[in-house]
């Protein structure tokens, strides 16, 4: 059964938003690949995984670019099943595809990096980022181009820390012990999120971000 003109609409939406978020992380997988192994592991919380060598991350830069064009080219010729098959593929690909164990280039979230682990010459670079809703005056949601005082932003974010409450020392504590037993940074938020009475991974991965140099300074000296 084909899919009703709304359904088409949401799943065109989804993924043009999806699309969005993967060409977010290619291209910050570009940049990446001029990090040494010392700042890559540290610049996004990633999971377990192999580095992507550079021509994956280009093979993968072309393909999504292309998956974005042949998109809107159905769309665009009323083709409102393209996007829902897109949809499906997707979710099975997920659900039953099978994947040599690691290799894989992990999504790179913008609101998850190190800006300290970028060299200084690097500067933060405007996202591309799908909208939360769609664009009603082309129909559909488009994308957007975040604007170039992301910088500005961040460092305001930076300054509205919350105060040094017990969950945050605790989730310090956490933090120091755990690299003590030689876990590695971008694994600390999700280990420590998993123990009981404990934040959300996402705010433990602010904490950990906010108190980064104090955690590491407490660490070496025990």
């Amino acid at each position: 059964m084909p899919p009703t003109p709304k359904e088409a609409a949401d799943a065109a939406v989804r993924m043009r938003q999806l699309l969005g978020r993967w060409q977010q992380s290619v291209d910050l997988h570009t940049r990446y690949l001029m990090l040494d192994d010392a700042r890559y592991w540290h610049v996004q919380p990633w999971p377990a995984h192999e580095r992507p060598v550079a021509w994956v991350v280009q093979l993968a830069r072309q393909k999504v670019t292309e998956l974005r064009r042949m998109l809107e080219e159905r769309l665009n010729a009323g083709d409102t099943g393209f996007a829902a098959g897109l949809e499906h593929m997707v979710f099975l690909a997920n659900l039953v595809g099978l994947q040599p164990a690691g290799r894989y280039i992990p999504l790179a979230d913008p609101q998850n990096e190190q800006i300290e682990m970028l060299p200084p010459r690097l500067e933060p670079l405007p996202l591309s980022v799908p909208p939360d809703q769609p664009d009603t005056t082309h129909g559909l949601a488009a994308t957007v181009i975040a604007e170039p005082a992301a910088t500005t932003r961040r460092n305001a974010k930076a300054a509205r820390a919350p105060a040094f409450n017990a969950e945050t020392q605790q989730v310090i504590a956490d933090a120091v012990r755990l690299i003590q037993w030689d876990r590695k940074w971008h694994e600390l938020g999700e280990l420590i999120s998993r123990l009981p009475d404990r934040p959300t991974v996402g705010e433990v991965r602010r904490i950990l971000r906010t108190h980064r140099a104090r955690i590491e300074a407490t660490a070496a000296e025990k």
